[in-house]
C-alpha cells in the first residue's frame, strides 16, 4: 500500500530510521551512570578532605600505623555499620566502595570509639570530626577515631566511593 503513496512511504522510512538510530544511540549508553553517585578516591593531601577509602589506603600503606596516626585530625562521612561481634562503645563508619560496578560494592570503614555508640542506629548517615587514637581491644592497642563531634546528616548524593580508579 505504501508503494502507491510515496509520501507515506517516505514518512514510514523516516520514522523507522529515526527509531533505529535512537535505539542504537541509547544502547551505547549505560542504563545508569554510576559514577554520578560515587566520589573519587585519588590521593588527598589534606587529612580533613580524605574519605574512608583514602584513609584506609593510607593506614594500610605504612608498617606501624599506631606510631603514625594517633593525634591526626579526621573529618569523614559515612553510615553506621555494625560488625559482628559488636564491640562495646564502637561502631564502624562505612561507605560502599565500587570495585567494578554497583553489584559488587563492599562496605569499608573506620572504627569510631565513643561512649554514645549505641545511640546511633545502623545505616544512619553521620559526619564525624575528631582525631585518631588508640584503645585496647582484646588486650591489643587498636587504631580508632575518637570523635569530638558527631552529626547526623542526610545520605549524600555521592553515597558511594569509586574504588576502581
Amino acid at each position: 500500500m505504501t508503494n502507491r503513496f510515496p509520501l507515506l512511504q517516505n514518512l514510514t522510512q523516516w520514522i523507522t530510521r529515526s527509531q533505529t538510530a535512537t535505539q542504537e544511540k541509547d544502547s551505547d549508553k549505560p542504563a545508569i551512570d554510576i559514577w554520578a553517585y560515587a566520589e573519587p578516591a585519588g590521593e588527598e593531601a589534606d587529612p580533613l578532605q580524605r574519605n574512608v577509602l583514602q584513609w584506609r589506603r593510607l593506614i594500610t600503606s605504612v608498617r606501624e600505623p599506631l606510631d603514625i596516626f594517633p593525634g591526626q585530625p579526621v573529618d569523614v562521612i559515612g553510615f553506621v555499620h555494625r560488625s559482628f561481634p559488636e564491640t562495646p562503645q564502637q561502631f564502624v563508619l562505612a561507605r560502599r566502595i565500587i570495585r567494578c560496578c554497583l553489584a559488587d560494592t563492599v562496605p569499608l570503614g573506620l572504627a569510631i570509639h565513643t561512649a554514645t555508640a549505641d545511640d546511633f542506629e545502623s545505616d544512619t548517615w553521620l559526619r564525624v570530626k575528631g582525631n585518631f587514637g588508640t584503645v585496647p581491644l582484646r588486650n591489643r592497642p587498636t587504631l580508632v577515631v575518637i570523635p569530638e563531634q558527631i552529626e547526623t546528616i542526610p545520605e549524600p548524593k555521592k553515597a558511594y566511593i569509586n574504588g576502581v580508579f
